[in-house]
């Protein structure tokens, strides 16, 4: 029994604690609200002043803009992408190149390349590694790795994004017309461009020819219905290999037509983004002053109170 009053005892001040401990806390919330009533003018004033100082600071520091471009290179482009990419941005940090022609240099801020990561695209492409190094493409695939980072890996994917950083807009199709300017890559591309145009060629003559193999058999069928029981019946004869190599050709031509209308570039864009802000500690001024001047005002009355109670102690 004694151990049960002792523990009813430590409950009740307990609870008695925390009833104190609330008292005070609302007593000190109505005096904080007291105080912000009280000097509600000055808060106001201090606010605007903060956001017009804020707004102000951020015209005069004109804030960096960001524009995106998406592409997909062709020709296995890809390396000499990331090198010019790379390239361009140590000159454009070290002024030492002249873009005259294409864009201005003294804008650009920072540009760079990442690829856009698509597991798929890598899975597709694990052809164009050597076969020790597919094991470790696999046990690497992680969104915190930084096996997206390394240029070794980059020709695992279709899709890759340029991010320009500037100070004012420059031209981003001047951007591409530079990277673009390679003659070596130009004619790559021009012969693969033929190539396929003479493959469609090639495979369309073969098209004509089985179609006019085929325009014998409605013929034949007339003459004698029963052979069309024996076309049906009959999975390998001559007739159905024929039409198997047609559906095969006509699809082929259809992957060559959509490979032929991306060949129009070594770097096929299929995304350019506006020019927007970029997010940063300036744009930012027109919120971030008001707070300050208000927590200053805030914490400078909090240690006048302080200040005045420690001396009356004393």
């Amino acid at each position: 029994m004694p151990q049960n009053n002792n523990q009813d005892i430590d409950v009740f001040d307990l609870f008695r604690g925390l009833k104190s401990q609330m008292k005070k806390l609302l007593i000190f919330g109505y005096r904080f609200v007291k105080f912000l009533l009280r000097n509600s003018l000055i808060l106001v004033a201090l606010i605007v002043l903060g956001a017009a100082l804020g707004y102000g600071l951020s015209k005069l520091f004109n804030p960096l803009k960001t524009a995106e471009i998406l592409v997909a290179p062709n020709v296995q482009s890809t390396s000499y992408l990331y090198g010019k990419i790379e390239t361009l941005d140590r000159s454009i940090s070290e002024n030492e190149a002249d873009f005259t022609g294409y864009f201005s240099a003294e804008k650009l801020k920072k540009i760079e390349i990442e690829p856009v990561e698509d597991i798929t695209s890598v899975l597709k492409n694990l052809q164009v590694f050597p076969v020790d190094i597919v094991p470790r493409i696999s046990e690497s695939y992680d969104d915190e790795s930084s096996f997206f980072e390394k240029p070794l890996y980059a020709p695992a994917y279709d899709l890759h994004k340029i991010v320009v950083i500037a100070k004012d807009t420059v031209s981003l199709h001047g951007i591409l017309d530079y990277l673009e300017a390679n003659p070596f890559l130009q004619n790559k591309r021009k012969a693969a461009y033929k190539s396929i145009e003479t493959e469609i060629q090639a495979n369309r003559f073969s098209i004509n020819q089985l179609d006019s193999i085929l325009t014998v058999v409605p013929s034949a069928v007339a003459q004698d219905h029963r052979n069309l029981a024996l076309l049906n019946s009959a999975e390998n004869n001559e007739v159905s290999a024929i039409i198997n190599s047609k559906t095969k050709l006509l699809e082929r031509n259809a992957e060559l037509v959509q490979q032929l209308e991306s060949l129009d570039a070594v770097f096929k864009v299929y995304g350019v983004s506006n020019w927007v802000d970029k997010t940063s500690l300036r744009s930012l001024l027109m919120y971030i002053i008001p707070l300050v001047l208000v927590l200053i005002f805030i914490f400078y009355h909090l240690g006048l109170k302080i200040h005045t109670r420690l001396k009356d102690q004393h």
